[in-house]
């Protein structure tokens, strides 16, 4: 194989592990983990950390004694008490111009959410769905109990 042919292939190799490492960028760290917690990753299910990073279209599950803290990149704070069951929905966030967006859905539990930088910037880029609603952010800290869907 010649350079160019050489270095042809090595830009494409370069280009393809900067793709696949920018899909899989963390949208936050796990912060504090009491009791069991874990995360429902692309069909598989692990116990989360602290220090461990979630993604989108991550689910974490706490279990009936257990709690979670998690901070977005954007510094959004979000708490999970006992049995509950959060989606990250989506996440993007651009640190240089602080846009970005985020899109959640608490499935059931209780969470405390209080808003990062997106939410402060731009609130309509924030979104927190429920089975039954949508919440529309006017605040920056909330707290949403959704029950058991029967």
């Amino acid at each position: 194989m010649r350079l160019a042919g050489k270095l042809k292939a090595i830009i494409a190799i370069a280009g393809l592990c900067a793709a696949v490492d920018a899909w899989s960028v963390d949208s936050g760290t796990v912060k504090i983990v009491q009791g069991d917690v874990r995360v429902e990753r692309a069909g598989k299910s692990s116990a989360l950390h602290v220090g461990d990073g979630v993604r989108e279209a991550d689910r974490v599950v706490v279990g009936p004694a257990g709690s979670v803290g998690i901070t977005l990149r954007d510094e959004t704070l979000i708490s999970l008490g006992p049995n509950a069951a959060l989606v990250i929905d989506g996440f993007a966030f651009d640190a240089k111009t602080n846009q970005g967006r985020v899109e959640t859905s608490i499935l059931r539990g209780s969470m405390r959410y209080v808003t990062g930088l997106i939410g402060k910037l731009n609130p309509r880029s924030v979104r927190v769905s429920t089975a039954k609603a949508t919440i529309g952010i006017r605040g920056t800290d909330f707290i949403v109990e959704v029950g058991d869907a029967n």
